[in-house]
């Protein structure tokens, strides 16, 4: 058997975007807060820390993107009407046979935002 170290494993997604000032003012608009590096870089930030990355990607098309990430929550409710009141269209929540309450949106640039807690 492989020893494992016991350390905490946080994996933050690199999201494709077209336009970096179109993605930072969609996730500002959903309720979080981005910090921009430079031009083409920015951080999308959630408490005390960045959850997902935003990169502008030269000739990415979005109708062929496939690109997603899941946030894994405590209120999955109070997620969803944070989301509702921005830039998103989310789905409707909903407790899923995986044994989740869930929902998800989709960015400007077609990457799939779930969200969900465990029930």
């Amino acid at each position: 058997m492989r020893e494992t170290p016991s350390m905490r494993v946080v994996i933050k997604p690199i999201l494709p975007v077209t336009d970096l000032a179109s993605a930072v003012a969609f996730y500002r608009s959903i309720g979080f807060d981005v910090e921009s590096y430079d031009d083409a870089y920015a951080w999308v930030n959630e408490g005390d820390g960045d959850i997902m990355h935003l990169r502008t990607v030269d000739g990415f098309d979005r109708s062929t993107n496939h690109t997603s990430a899941y946030l894994h929550v405590q209120e999955a409710d109070a997620w969803h009407k944070r989301v509702s009141t921005g830039d998103a269209a989310p789905t409707e929540v909903a407790d899923m046979p995986w044994g989740m309450r869930e929902f998800s949106f989709t960015d400007p640039d077609g990457n799939l935002i779930r969200v969900g807690q465990n029930v």
